[in-house]
C-alpha cells in the first residue's frame, strides 16, 4: 500500500514538473515575442524612412498585412515537416511584423497614454491568467462565444472602413477588450489542461508551447490594441 502511495506520488510530482516546464516555455517565447514587438514598433514610431517606406503607399501597408498572414498561417504546417525550432523562428518574424501594426499607435496617440494601456493591458491580462488558474468553471463556452465574436467585429470592422463611423469604432473597441479577455482565459485554461495530460518533454510538446504561446501572445497583443483605441490620447 505504501509503495503504491509512493509511486503515485512520485507520478504526480513528475507530471507537476513537466506541467510547470511546459508553461515556462509558453510563457517564455509569448515574452520574447512581446519583447520583439515592442521593439519594432518603437524603431518604425522613430524612423521617418521606415514610416515612409511603410505606410507612405497603400501597397506596401497591404503587403505587410499579407506577410503577416502568411507567417502566422504558416507556422503549424512548417513545425510539422521543419520541427519546433522553425516555427519558433516564424512566430519571432511574425512578432517582428505585427510591430508596424503597433508602430500606428505610437504614432497615433501620445507615449504616455500607450504605456498606461499597456501596463493596464497586463494587469488584465495577469488577472486573467490567475482566473484561468483557479477556477473549476470549463471555460470552452466562453471560448466558442469568443470566436463567435471575434468573427462579428471582424466583419463591423471591414464595415466600418467604408462608414467611418466613430460609435461604430467605439463599440467594435469594448467588444475587443471583451472578446480577447475571454480568450485569454480560455486559451489559458486549456493550456493548463495540455500541460496536465500530456506529455510535453518531446517535439510534439516543443511544437504545443509555441502554438499555445502564439495564441496568448495575440490575446494579449489584441486587448493592448483595442485598450489603447479606448484610453489613447490623440497626439492631434
Amino acid at each position: 500500500m505504501r509503495s503504491q502511495d509512493f509511486t503515485r506520488s512520485t507520478g504526480q510530482r513528475v507530471i507537476a514538473q513537466d506541467a510547470a516546464a511546459f508553461m515556462q516555455r509558453v510563457y517564455g517565447w509569448m515574452t520574447l515575442g512581446l519583447f520583439v514587438t515592442g521593439f519594432s514598433a518603437l524603431y518604425v514610431a522613430s524612423s521617418p524612412a521606415a514610416i515612409q517606406f511603410i505606410f507612405g503607399s497603400s501597397i506596401s501597408v497591404f503587403l505587410v498585412i499579407g506577410v503577416q498572414l502568411a507567417l502566422v498561417f504558416s507556422i503549424r504546417p512548417v513545425m510539422r515537416s521543419k520541427g519546433w525550432q522553425a516555427g519558433a523562428i516564424l512566430f519571432l518574424l511574425y512578432s517582428a511584423t505585427l510591430g508596424v501594426t503597433v508602430s500606428t499607435l505610437l504614432l497615433r496617440y501620445t507615449f504616455t497614454s500607450v504605456a498606461q494601456a499597456f501596463f493596464v493591458t497586463g494587469g488584465a491580462f495577469g488577472g486573467l491568467t490567475l482566473f484561468a488558474f483557479v477556477t473549476k468553471k470549463d471555460l470552452s463556452g466562453v471560448g466558442n462565444f469568443c470566436m463567435v465574436g471575434l468573427i462579428g467585429i471582424i466583419l463591423a470592422s471591414v464595415v466600418n472602413i467604408f462608414v467611418g463611423s466613430s460609435a461604430v469604432h467605439f463599440a467594435i473597441s469594448v467588444l475587443g477588450v471583451l472578446i480577447f479577455a475571454g480568450l485569454t482565459a480560455y486559451d489559458t485554461q486549456k493550456m493548463k489542461e495540455y500541460a496536465y495530460s500530456q506529455d510535453t518533454d518531446n517535439e510534439t510538446g516543443r511544437r504545443a508551447s509555441i502554438m499555445a504561446a502564439l495564441e496568448l501572445y495575440l490575446d494579449f497583443i489584441m486587448m493592448f490594441i483595442y485598450l489603447t483605441q479606448l484610453l489613447g490620447a490623440s497626439r492631434d
